[in-house]
């Protein structure tokens, strides 16, 4: 019995320490993963309409220069199954599946949006296209 106990307290533990250890933070506005090293700017949420939808856009830094290869990569892990799109500028998009939150890795600055209710697949695309665009229209 005692053994048991010693297992079911090491398994805990170990389980414990595992999920502290791969938690990252949330951002709050989108409820996407935050990658590390970065930190709200100052400026203040930002709401629009797009594709006549609710938006809110909100701004990150990087405390130290990043690597928009290393953020893509991170961001690829964190958020399995979105929808990605890389515009002409480099500029990297990942968008949740149901179309209701999205963030832009442009090296030192990230940029998370909320939107309701969510883009289709065709409004992804044109977010996609034109990094932080206000308006949506196709090209």
């Amino acid at each position: 019995m005692q053994c048991g106990i010693g297992n079911l307290t090491v398994a805990v533990l170990l389980f414990t320490g595992a999920a502290l250890g791969a938690s990252s933070s949330t951002e709050p506005l989108s409820g996407l993963p935050l990658a590390p090293g970065f930190e709200r700017t100052a400026d203040p949420i930002q709401s629009y309409d797009y594709c006549g939808k609710k938006a809110s856009i909100v701004l990150y830094l990087g405390r130290q220069m990043s690597e928009l290869d290393q953020e893509s990569a991170w961001y690829t892990r964190a958020m399995p199954g979105a929808a990605v799109f890389t515009s002409n500028t480099g500029v990297k998009t990942f968008i949740k599946p149901d179309g209701t939150a999205a963030v832009e890795i442009a090296g030192a600055f990230i940029s998370f949006f909320k939107f309701s209710p969510g883009l289709v697949p065709a409004e992804m695309k044109i977010l996609g296209a034109e990094p932080a665009a206000r308006s949506c229209t196709a090209d």
